[in-house]
């Protein structure tokens, strides 16, 4: 049994908004540079719904879509590697990761 399934475009559109919005919030307001990183991947995750969405709106074949998440995945996976690696290295040297805390950056 084959289930064809209607993707309404703009409820997509609408729940990558959404989690942009959450993930904004998120960066504007939390301390800890763990809160912080965590609201950029949210924010992360919604643009790539936003551009797979686009992608398949655009060109809907599903090898295009395919491409879009492998390629943004590993764009985020490296993002995460990174972050951590500066939150680590700035929790060695202050021992805190509160954002409000690191005055040592300053010129």
């Amino acid at each position: 049994m084959h289930l064809n399934l209607a993707v309404n475009y703009t409820a997509v559109i609408l729940l990558a908004a959404a989690l942009f919005v959450i993930g904004l919030y998120g960066v504007l307001t939390r301390k800890s540079a763990i809160g912080i990183l965590l609201s950029l991947e949210l924010m992360s995750m919604a643009i790539m719904i936003n551009l797979i969405t686009m992608g398949h709106f655009v060109n809907p074949s599903p090898l295009n879509s395919w491409f879009f998440t492998i390629f943004l995945m590993v764009i985020v996976a490296s993002e995460v590697g990174i972050g951590l690696a500066l939150i680590i290295a700035i929790y060695r040297s202050n021992h805190t990761s509160e954002v409000d805390d690191l005055d040592r950056l300053k010129g």
